[in-house]
């Protein structure tokens, strides 16, 4: 149940901008920079985060994303500031990606076993162990506050595994079919016409692709959805070497050559994309139920505050996530 691994990145956010002001979704209010309390950093329906939770999971994300190939990313050498905003963007749709599953939970009577609770018990002991005097002081947390956090963590993990267990993975070869082409786009309806007319005089198409598009590039390789439905309808009919006339889509004309109407090691790759695909699809429909019938509210005030320290060298601590991985495989 590995879920900052395995849940993709997605915003849990009630209204576009971040403000002040409130806006109204399905007509229910909904404000950002209320004062949720002093000790919250966003609340959903009657759910509350505390800053203590929030300074578990930044001080983890930190030293889990704050490192590329060994390279200490928190250096003198980088721009830490922009650091540590991205690493508080990613705590942030963590945290809601958990509350939003544990709402999702309580409406549908979802429930840990005993024994699931257990271990997030012995789980939570280990993992205080493991906090330096820094890293106490820093989050504030208390071994009975780790324990409520990865009872709510453990729960959304949960929720997450059962509906990913839902989701079909049935994809046909035609649905994951990836192709390889020649591609040539020209804006001007004029010029189109000129190229289809070199095209049914003989002239080779790439030679008038690399000449005459307005594209980055002449030879692409490309699955379903990546470019217009007309052209979809056209491109994955063409049989190898078969050359498509004048498209219109995306203001201007495109002309096709199939190098590859299947290219077997890229399609079996699509097939784990398009899979994914829809386990995202399934949790932006939560949300989006979610957005319509909950209060939200974010402390942007309390939020901003949070920084680290200017000597950070002894939060080091990155196990949160994997401890309680290891209570609960």
């Amino acid at each position: 149940m590995k879920l900052i691994k395995r849940i993709g990145i997605f915003v849990f956010t009630i209204c576009l901008v971040l403000t002040c002001s409130g806006c109204s979704i399905d007509g229910k209010e909904v404000f950002f920079g209320t004062p949720s309390g002093r000790s919250t950093v966003f609340k959903i329906g009657d759910m509350k985060c505390s800053k203590k939770e929030a300074l578990v999971y930044l001080l983890n994300e930190k030293n889990i994303y704050g490192s590329v190939n060994g390279v200490n990313l928190w250096s003198e050498d980088y721009d830490t500031g922009t650091m540590t905003t991205s690493i508080k963007d990613l705590t942030m749709e963590h945290l809601t990606r958990v509350y939003a599953l544990n709402l999702y939970a309580t409406e549908n009577e979802i429930e840990l076993s005993e024994a699931e609770k257990e271990a997030c018990g012995e789980a939570a002991a280990e993992y205080y162990k493991t906090l330096n005097s820094a890293e106490l002081s820093f989050t504030g947390a208390k071994k009975k506050d780790i324990e409520k956090m990865y009872l709510r963590y453990a729960l959304a993990s949960k929720v997450y595994q059962e509906l990913m267990d839902s989701v079909d993975e049935e994809v046909s070869e035609d649905e994951a079919r990836v192709m390889e082409a020649f591609v040539l786009f020209v804006s001007e309806e004029s010029t189109a016409q000129e190229i289809q007319g070199m095209i049914d005089y003989g002239y080779t198409f790439e030679r008038l692709a690399s000449t005459y598009t307005e594209l980055d590039s002449y030879q692409v390789t490309f699955a379903r959805g990546e470019y217009p439905t007309q052209v979809d309808d056209v491109v994955f009919n063409l049989d190898t070497d078969e050359i498509s006339n004048a498209i219109e889509a995306d203001g201007g004309y495109y002309f096709f050559q199939c190098l590859d109407k299947y290219n077997e090691e890229l399609s079996d790759i699509n097939k784990s994309v398009i899979i994914e695909n829809r386990r995202m699809q399934v949790l932006d429909d939560i949300v989006d139920d979610l957005e319509g019938r909950y209060f939200s509210d974010m402390n942007t005030k309390l939020w901003e505050e949070i920084d680290f320290p200017e000597d950070s060298t002894e939060l080091t601590n990155a196990e949160f996530f994997e401890i309680l991985n290891k209570y609960l495989l």
